[in-house]
């Protein structure tokens, strides 16, 4: 049935549709956007003509010399100040009077700001420029030299000139105020022709939405808008001009094929919908149940059985998966209990193999200590000699217990061997705060601290051990550090291959214990490594996850 859909609708449609959106419609589009480009372009060069013109009879003030002639013969008394007036209104007047792109021109000495000159009617413009823009106007001054610039403020747009004489002396300042309807009137009809937004910025000036303007030149697409940005650099300008163009306004009548396209679609759709209710309910319906089950079943819900009976293809498929998923079910439940059964022989073997040898030196020492002298001190060598027996002892199956009962067990122990080497052996213990209840390996302190003393200070007859204990990320870390016998490269090599080896000898039976602990308890989330610190300093360290393992298990 979906073959039959396929070859007498969609197929035929999308053929037709494919050809139309890769010939027609890129055809028209192309058209479409060259002729926004060409039109943009004209625009901006029409408008960079008034712009420049402006610059232009700005420039010519310089030019021509009149108003600085009239500056200068008034500081040198050669006219009256009545004339000096007559002289630069005139001047003003017959300059930018009847110039369409200019509603006003002002000219003000650099020795005497307050003394505006304006155009006939622009008294207004004179007061307003005096009270709220002059000052801004004096600053922006040092930065012009000879060159012009465009400010805007308060709805007005000024050209900003400063006037120098034939000695290159600043002698006053000339400011147009800009007619922007008409300097910017090309990109105005032209934007509205297309019904389309637009931005434009000149220098200071800015007129539109500038939210895209950090687009390069040139065509780009923002969500529905078309935008195409040109820019223009001068001397005495810089210029910005953006199109903002609506793309359904743009391919109108692209969208009324579409749309065409669209209702010859909705059609045929009637036609379809027996079929394609048919097979959602026989096809679609139940694969979608098994995709489910699969995924419940894959996420450890082991049993899950489906609704689907029958007798066509799915129903048998659907009652072979239920029977599936039951006997998986049951192999997985009769496996898991003998993995559990195993672990915990394991465990509980690997726990009961303690080195004896700490017991008899502790032994061998309260034997001397008992024979020197009569004190209390033997009563606490025995005390934490039981500690350490009743450590070694089954605990009901305890594989992990809190950091402060191991604690305890390693303070017995640093007790007997600082017994055994006196001021020879330092201890220094740094335990983080708020670790005290958190679950940890049976006797793995008093092992690593055991390898220390063995390994690293009884060879070099002496030396200090630090225990630390914090944590890091999501992990406790424990870390004995001993500055006995250094690490050779040999060592690093054996305690390497012991660490990831299950086999192990009499002489390191210790940490290839809590190694193999560890891989049983937390598999690939603890690790133990040995290496050495930047002081040449043997350093134990053991990562532990810690969330209580024992929650874990019985989930």
């Amino acid at each position: 049935m979906l073959i039959i859909v396929l070859l007498c609708w969609l197929l035929p449609t999308a053929l037709l549709g494919t050809f139309i959106g890769l010939r027609f419609f890129g055809a028209m589009q192309e058209k479409t956007e060259a002729f926004l480009i060409t039109g943009a372009e004209q625009a901006q060069v029409r408008t960079l003509e008034n712009i420049d013109k402006m610059v232009t009879l700005a420039k010519s003030v310089v030019y021509d010399g009149d108003l600085a002639t009239a500056v200068s013969d008034y500081e040198d008394g050669k006219i009256t100040l009545e004339t000096y007036f007559r002289l630069c209104r005139s001047y003003l007047e017959r300059k930018y009077g009847r110039e369409a792109l200019c509603d006003f021109a002002l000219f003000f000495r650099s020795t005497e700001p307050a003394t505006i000159f304006y155009t006939t009617d622009d008294y207004s413009e004179a007061t307003h420029f005096s009270l709220y823009v002059q000052d801004t106007i004096m600053e922006l001054s040092h930065t012009l030299d000879t060159r012009c610039a465009f400010y805007s403020q308060d709805g007005r747009t000024y050209l900003v000139r400063n006037l120098y004489n034939s000695r290159l002396d600043l002698y006053g300042m000339l400011l147009l105020g800009l007619n922007e309807n008409q300097l910017f009137l090309p990109i105005r009809q032209w934007c509205s022709q297309w019904n389309a937004a637009y931005c434009l910025t000149l220098d200071r000036y800015q007129d539109g939405d500038s939210t895209y303007l950090d687009r390069p030149d040139g065509l780009s697409e923002h969500g529905d808008l078309l935008l195409y940005t040109l820019s223009a650099s001068r001397r005495d300008y810089q210029f910005q001009f953006q199109v903002q163009a609506n793309k359904r306004a743009v391919y109108r009548e692209m969208g009324e094929f579409r749309a065409l396209m669209t209702w010859m679609f909705l059609l045929v759709v009637p036609l379809c919908i027996p079929i394609v209710y048919f097979v959602n309910q026989r096809i679609v319906r139940p694969l979608a149940i098994l995709s489910k089950a699969s995924t419940r079943i894959q996420n450890g819900e082991l049993g899950i059985t489906v609704p689907i009976r029958g007798p066509d293809e799915l129903g048998r498929l659907g009652s072979a998966f239920s029977n599936m998923s039951l006997q998986l079910k049951t192999l997985v439940d009769k496996s898991y209990k003998e993995q559990i059964a195993l672990r915990d022989a394991r465990i509980q073997a690997m726990q009961s193999r303690i080195n004896p040898h700490f017991l008899n030196n502790a032994l061998e020492t309260i034997n001397w200590q008992a024979r020197m002298e009569d004190s209390e001190t033997i009563t606490a060598m025995v005390e934490a000699l039981s500690l350490l027996l009743n450590a070694s002892m089954d605990r009901g199956e305890q594989h992990l217990v809190p950091l402060r009962e191991e604690l305890k067990i390693a303070d017995a122990y640093f007790y007997f061997v600082g017994l055994r080497f006196g001021d020879r052996l330092s201890v220094f213990q740094t335990i983080q705060e708020g670790l005290e209840d958190r679950l940890i390996p049976r006797l793995v302190i008093q092992t690593l601290v055991e390898n220390a003393i063995a390994h690293g200070i009884e060879p070099s007859g002496g030396g200090r051990i630090l225990l630390n204990i914090f944590t890091r990320m999501d992990f406790m870390v424990i870390e004995v550090v001993n500055n006995g016998k250094k690490l050779t490269p040999e060592d690093r090599q054996r305690i390497a291959k012991l660490l990831a080896d299950d086999s192990a000898t009499q002489e390191h039976l210790g940490i290839c214990n809590v190694a193999r602990r560890l891989r049983l308890l937390y598999t690939d989330r603890a690790a133990l490594t040995i290496g050495s610190d930047a002081h040449g300093q043997t350093v134990a360290t053991l990562h532990i996850p810690l969330e209580p393992v024992s929650q874990r298990e019985d989930d």
